[in-house]
């Protein structure tokens, strides 16, 4: 598998499930929801703005795309919506190892910035820099409709905090998102 392919395999309409576990407070979060990852076009305005906040070549990337969540927590009952872009930076030597950019539509903070790096058994390490604290994320897909996530929070001043495991569940296929030829999946 190759980066661009993992990226693909994002696509789609996802049913998500989330357990987290925040060790510090012995507080536990079980979080549903769901998930549309839709391919981005090179010229799309907020991929963009995107790129130029964060100091990117619009050439340089590779395989965007746009995330739509609706969560709804199962023990609290709130429930929210988030919209945020996945920006892949490519090393030019390597395309399996790179920056990732994270960019959130409809908070008002800095887009996120981390290095990913495909592994030859097809797992994605993440690691995210955020405001106060790391953010490590192993990204798998045991089946192409089934993805498996496990992440851990690192507040910089302490040690682990929060542990996050997550299972998606594909519910409409990717290539019913990629048919558009002006989506620029691939470099």
């Amino acid at each position: 598998m190759n980066i661009s392919k993992f990226f693909r395999l994002s696509l789609g309409v996802w049913r998500s499930q989330r357990t987290g576990h925040n060790h510090e407070l012995s507080h536990v979060e079980d979080v549903q929801s769901t998930l549309t990852a839709t391919p981005l076009a090179l010229d799309e305005p907020q991929l963009v703005n995107a790129c130029r906040d964060s100091a990117v070549d619009i050439y340089d990337i590779s395989s965007p795309y746009r995330v739509d969540q609706d969560y709804q927590a199962r023990f609290t009952h709130w429930q929210q919506s988030h919209s945020y872009l996945v920006i892949p930076i490519p090393n030019p030597d390597n395309a399996n190892l790179g920056t990732l950019i994270h960019s959130y539509l409809d908070l008002d903070t800095p887009a996120s910035r981390g290095n990913y790096e495909l592994r030859p058994d097809g797992t994605l390490m993440v690691r995210m820099v955020e405001e106060n604290a790391m953010r490590e994320e192993r990204i798998w897909f045991p089946s192409a409709n089934l993805r498996l996530h496990v992440s851990m929070i690192r507040p910089s001043d302490r040690a682990v905090t929060t542990t996050i495991f997550t299972s998606d569940v594909r519910t409409s296929p990717a290539s019913a998102m990629t048919d558009n030829p002006a989506i620029a999946l691939q470099r």
